[in-house]
Parts: structure tokens; sequence; C-alpha cells
């Protein structure tokens, strides 16, 4: 039987563009979505292979875009690795893992990784950059995680955040996979603080996309049972670490899931 050579573009740990041959087979990818659920016009277009053929060639270039700064994936990657003080062989879930930039960071220092992603098309980018990681692709859903209650040391979100279609129900589902004393490490787009840069946000929510309120994040997860010890914010991009402290959840402000939304509305500055 033939084998078939192809050419990927790989974002490597040091924050650059790079050809690699891949000469494997599409790894089997499990597919652990709930059979039901809704999604935005931004979700839907991942669902597309257009999206993920390009989507590293503006990940390249999207953080230092944004920031108006010469703010490489490397020095992002570096910052992951600074907060969240991986230790060998601790568990990972890589939320909205795309091409599976920060699940290939994890896995490379040591980490035993788990990425999901609700997009088939990503997943299979991602597992082409596989190699000998060991990571597991899964196509799954952040509202409803197919894994028990405290079965990971760590999260990573990548702007994963700004697509959400119930942001509460994702998170408090983040909140109970993880252990206690486990760190959630997130980099997002939040809401701007002019009036300008609210007027030039609100276009995109009728796609979906959101643009969380900071304060917003940091009460909703501290009702969770988080503490955010460590923030960064250049212009309208945020890196947040935030650690579940042991406490109790408040189970009434835990959102039920939801699977509809009122058409033609925008998603909203704040959380659901």
């Amino acid at each position: 039987m033939k084998q078939r050579l192809g050419l990927v573009l790989e974002i490597s740990n040091h924050g650059t563009l790079e050809l690699v041959t891949d000469s494997s087979s599409k790894s089997k990818i499990a597919n652990k979505m709930p059979k039901q659920a809704s999604y935005s016009l931004a979700q839907s277009s991942n669902f597309l292979p257009i999206t993920a053929a390009l989507y590293d060639l503006w990940r390249l270039k999207s953080i230092g875009l944004l920031t108006r700064e010469n703010y490489s994936l490397e020095r992002e990657f570096a910052l992951m690795l600074e907060w969240l003080k991986v230790e060998p062989k601790q568990t990972f879930l890589d939320v909205g893992t795309s091409t599976g930039n920060y699940a290939r960071v994890l896995a490379r220092a040591g980490a035993n990784v788990r990425a999901i992603d609700i997009s088939r098309p990503f997943l299979e980018r991602a597992a082409q950059h596989n190699g000998n990681l060991g990571i597991v692709f899964e196509q799954a859903n952040a509202e409803a995680l197919p894994y028990p209650d405290s079965s990971f040391d760590g999260a990573t979100l990548g702007a994963t955040l700004n697509e959400f279609f119930h942001t509460n129900t994702a998170l408090a589902e983040i909140a109970r996979v993880l252990k206690p004393g486990g760190k959630l490490f997130m980099m997002y787009l939040c809401e701007s603080e002019t009036s300008l840069g609210r007027l030039v946000q609100l276009p995109f929510k009728f796609s979906g996309v959101r643009f969380p309120n900071r304060e917003a994040v940091r009460v909703f997860l501290s009702s969770l049972g988080f503490e955010r010890p460590r923030a960064e914010v250049r212009r309208a991009v945020a890196f947040e670490l935030f650690v579940k402290t042991g406490r109790e959840m408040d189970a009434s402000l835990i959102p039920q899931r939801k699977l509809t939304r009122e058409p033609g509305k925008p998603a909203r500055d704040v959380l659901d």
C-alpha cells in the first residue's frame, strides 16, 4: 500500500512557522460531542476546512497586531509556562485547541495532554502535528465535557473564551473537571475600555464573537471557587491565570445548560 506524504505548516515551540512532513494517516479522533448543542456563526465557521488551513498564518501574527507590540508567540508560550509551572506527568486539558499550539507546548514541557475542539478539520490538522508527543485529540464541546469531576491538574484556553455559545456553562464545566489547586490559563480579547473600541467590537458580536468584561469573568470564576493571582493586559488582549482554591462552588450561580438563544440578538459584553 502506498503511503501518502503531505506537507503541513506548524507553529513551533519558538513561535515560528515550520514546514513539516506528515507521513501518517489521520489519527483516530474520538467523537464525544453532545447530541444536541447550539453554535454561533463564528463557531460554525470553524467547521470549514479553509478556516483550519489558514488559522496558523493568522495566529502567528495576531497578538502582535492586536496589541500593536512585538508580541511573539514564543513570548506568549513562555508566559503560559511560567505561570502554569507545568510538572512532568501532570494532566492538562486544552479547550478549543484549534491546531494544537498550546497542547504541543504543554506536552513538550512533560504534561499529559488532552486537547478538544468542536471542529474536526482543526483537530485533523492538530493531529498531523502530534508526532510522538502523545497528545489525545477529541472532538468535544466545552459546555458538556465528557470527563469525570477533578480529572485535570490544569486547563488552557487560547481565545476560545471569545467564541463560547454559553460562556458560563463552559467555564462551570472546566471548573468541574479541574482538581482542587488546578490552574486555568486564558488568553482572550476583553471588552474595550473606550467607547470607540466598544463600537469597533460591536459588529463582531452579531456573528457570536463576544468580548468578556474582565471583572465579570473574575467575579463569576470566584463564585466557582477560583482566585486570580496573575494577569497581564495588553490593549484588548488579556492573559489571566486562575487557581481553583478548593472552596465549594456556589451552586445557585452555576448555570443550567441552555441550548437555544433568541435569534437576532448580539453576543453580550458580559457573561451569560
